[in-house]
């Protein structure tokens, strides 16, 4: 059923963004239709970013079968999504070998995600991330890894950023190690990516919640004192982010829940 709106209001939240010239974001809660923003003393520029559609860690270890892995006692994507929930990624990320991936899909194409972490990894390693090429092959992203720290990944909440590949390709995630198909119902079907290590990763990593960042510069131009709102579609839409041109700034942010 497609969204139809105005809808009626079942619950609003508030919080505040700090702002300077480097950007910040915030991951959407769930249920939220509705945005309103206001930045009371400077100009800003923000960006919508894409929907995390889903979301599955790979087992290298697992049987035959039930390797993929994003349901069960923790649904994956929503508990990455879900920024009301303290599970995150549970226990799937602990001792990951450089066998393992986490496969992330998208709305759309990306420029990088931010991660925030709930159990830090400590063991040394390097991250490396992929996406799907109009080939059918997996293609290097060359991240810069904004959640290292003292040489391990993962080990902070960052982002891990990339350039935007124009030949990523839509698909859906099926087979052993990641083989794709257009056609492979009722998986879902978006933009995959996938992030793997140079080493095992320690006996205790958890991912809270991840949302993308956006893969353009060319954001929209907002004024300051003035209240700006949205009805956001959620299929599409799952995080935004803001810049300034200069100084800094605290964004006032109303999430708006809906019966929708």
């Amino acid at each position: 059923m497609s969204a139809v709106y105005p809808a009626g209001v079942t619950r609003v939240q508030g919080e505040t963004l700090s702002l300077s010239t480097s950007r910040a974001s915030l991951g959407l809660f769930p249920s939220t239709h509705q945005l309103v923003l206001y930045n009371p003393s400077t100009d800003f520029r923000l960006h919508l970013n894409p929907h995390l559609l889903d979301a599955v860690f790979y087992d290298e270890s697992a049987d035959s079968g039930a390797e993929y892995l994003k349901t069960g006692t923790i649904d994956l994507p929503s508990a990455f999504r879900d920024r009301n929930a303290t599970n995150g990624s549970g226990t799937l990320l602990d001792s990951s070998t450089t066998s393992d991936f986490l496969y992330l899909c998208f709305y759309d194409i990306i420029g990088g995600v931010h991660i925030v972490i709930g159990s830090a990894n400590a063991t040394s390693a390097t991250v490396a991330a992929t996406y799907r090429k109009n080939d059918d092959s997996w293609a290097n992203l060359s991240p810069t890894d904004g959640t290292a720290s003292g040489g391990a990944t993962l080990a902070q909440t960052g982002d891990i950023t990339w350039t935007a590949p124009s030949d990523w390709k839509p698909a859906s995630l099926g087979g052993p190690q990641g083989i794709f198909s257009a056609t492979d119902a009722p998986a879902t079907y978006g933009y995959w990516m996938r992030l793997a290590w140079g080493a095992g990763l320690d006996s205790d990593t958890e991912i809270d919640e991840v949302w993308s960042v956006n893969k353009d510069a060319n954001r929209g131009y907002f004024r300051k004192g003035t209240e700006y709102s949205f009805s956001i579609d959620r299929r599409k839409v799952g995080a935004f982010e803001v810049i300034l041109a200069s100084g800094t700034d605290t964004l006032q942010v109303t999430h708006i829940r809906t019966s929708q």
